[in-house]
């Protein structure tokens, strides 16, 4: 892979067969595929560094649910598909680089996609977009203004997670991410409690069950149906008043260093809303192969809706196989959409003395 901005300057002049859409996990899996497919590749992602929200987000966060890894921090997956992709079929990443309209030019076999980004034109043959749920930012927390806290204490971003060793850490949400910084933070943080303003959690259910685990060890606080009401300190956050969801006269202080606000994010499609995909609830539909509503052009990941959509790193991965083999087949209909298999294979001129 290449970063170098001498090469990347060349490749404004280079006609690639598919240029990729997102530099998070599935953007260099469809970037993966396209090598084993023998098709060139780039990627371009309006973010400074690879990984999409795995980089942005929480860096230092346990992912589960990868076949393969029992368990394996964010940083460290997206570093062994930076090698096993990028750098692998030397794909070159357009970063801080924002895709801001597509059109078409030429004919037949000649006709190529321009994307026009802020940083100069990109052609390529076929178009997959991979970028994940596209432009995000955290939800705030409803019913109370956490902004004055902000810098003093309220987190809504971990990059790392060293910055809660020793402390006494409140984390507010009911989701995955909630429940995963629950447990990545009870060997780093010296008191862990957590709040969620209804009884049920929407976490896998693995993950609530250790949650709960811990709470029973007495690991962790556990206050559930409650809300914020208050929170006082001198500087930076000391300690947080909550109230019963269900019972605004019952309270609960708490002492904390910090607060961790996990509600989710708001995310949207940017540029790309105008593009004339189809749309729906702010998501790209494809058909059963990946296809979108623009000529040449696949989508994959989360940032696609479909029947039966499930998003997930894993299916993620899958649809982005399915995009290239489709865009590949486009470019050369005498390549069968079903790949052989990597075992008989290998990789396509990569490593020595597989054939």
């Amino acid at each position: 892979m290449s970063t170098d901005p001498v090469r990347l300057s060349q490749d404004l002049d280079e006609v690639r067969d598919v240029t990729v859409i997102g530099g998070g996990p599935v953007g260099m899996c469809t970037a993966f595929w396209a090598g084993m497919r023998e098709a060139s590749a780039r990627i371009i992602d309006s973010l400074p560094e690879l990984g999409g929200q795995l980089t942005t987000l929480y860096p230092e966060k346990w992912i589960y649910d990868v076949p393969g890894h029992p368990k394996v921090l964010a940083r460290d997956l997206v570093e062994m598909l930076r090698v096993q992709s990028l750098e692998q079929f030397d794909v070159p990443a357009h970063l801080n680089t924002t895709a801001e309209r597509i059109s078409w030019e030429g004919e037949g076999e000649e006709r190529v996609i321009v994307l026009h980004t802020d940083r100069g034109e990109l052609r390529s043959r076929t178009v997959i977009v991979a970028g994940g749920h596209g432009a995000f930012e955290p939800k705030k927390l409803p019913g109370y203004d956490m902004t004055p806290w902000e810098g003093r204490g309220a987190h809504y971003i971990v990059g790392s997670k060293a910055v809660f060793s020793g402390k006494r850490v409140m984390i507010v949400g009911g989701g995955d991410s909630a429940c995963d910084w629950v447990i990545n933070l009870l060997d780093t943080a010296s008191e862990v409690s957590l709040v969620h303003r209804r009884e049920g959690f929407r976490a896998h259910e693995l993950t609530v069950g250790q949650v709960m685990q811990a709470a029973a060890r007495g690991d962790l606080a556990l206050h559930v149906p409650f809300q914020i009401k208050e929170v006082h300190g001198d500087g930076n956050i000391e300690r947080v008043v909550l109230f019963h969801s269900e019972n605004e006269d019952s309270e609960v202080e708490v002492e904390v260093d910090a607060i961790l606000l996990q509600l989710g994010f708001k995310t949207a499609l940017g540029p790309l809303k105008d593009w004339g995909f189809e749309v729906v609830k702010g998501a790209i539909a494809v058909d059963q192969v990946m296809k979108t509503s623009l000529e040449r052009v696949w989508a994959c990941g989360d940032i696609t809706t479909f029947e039966g959509k499930l998003k997930l790193i894993a299916t993620g991965f899958a649809e982005s196989a399915i995009a290239v083999a489709q865009a590949v087949h486009e470019l050369r209909p005498e390549m069968k959409i079903q790949p052989k298999y990597s075992t008989n294979t290998g990789v396509p001129g990569a490593v020595a003395g597989q054939p």
